[in-house]
């Protein structure tokens, strides 16, 4: 699995923005794109202005080749007109996770251990 996660703030006022563009994320280019496990948006309690976004890929091919598609391109300028400052990301690869809901696996553990 290929994760992507950024954080940002929304400028003022723009936080139902963010979330809007996120459901219609969902309804008008999920499916088309080959790969995508699942993504969430997170809210910081302390401050209802900074997002957490996370997205699961099941490769760091279709990851890219999904940020890459120019639809997505023009998503994340739209998004990036709501926040300050841009957005800080990074690109991960799964290590470890705890078993889901149904009790599948979507990693293994990929750290050996020294004998």
């Amino acid at each position: 699995m290929h994760v992507i996660v950024c954080t940002y703030r929304a400028r003022a006022g723009q936080e139902d923005a963010i979330v809007a563009l996120h459901e219609s994320w969902e309804r008008d280019q999920r499916m088309r794109i080959q790969g995508y496990l699942s993504g969430e948006l997170l809210c910081v309690t302390q401050d209802s202005r900074v997002f957490l976004d996370i997205a699961r890929y099941d490769s760091a091919t279709t990851a890219h080749t999904a940020t890459a598609d120019p639809e997505h391109i023009a998503w994340q300028q739209r998004l990036a007109s709501l926040t300050e400052e841009g957005m800080l990301g990074g690109e991960y690869r799964c290590i470890w996770q705890s078993d889901d809901l149904q009790g599948e696996h979507h990693c293994r553990k990929q750290v050996q251990r020294q004998a």
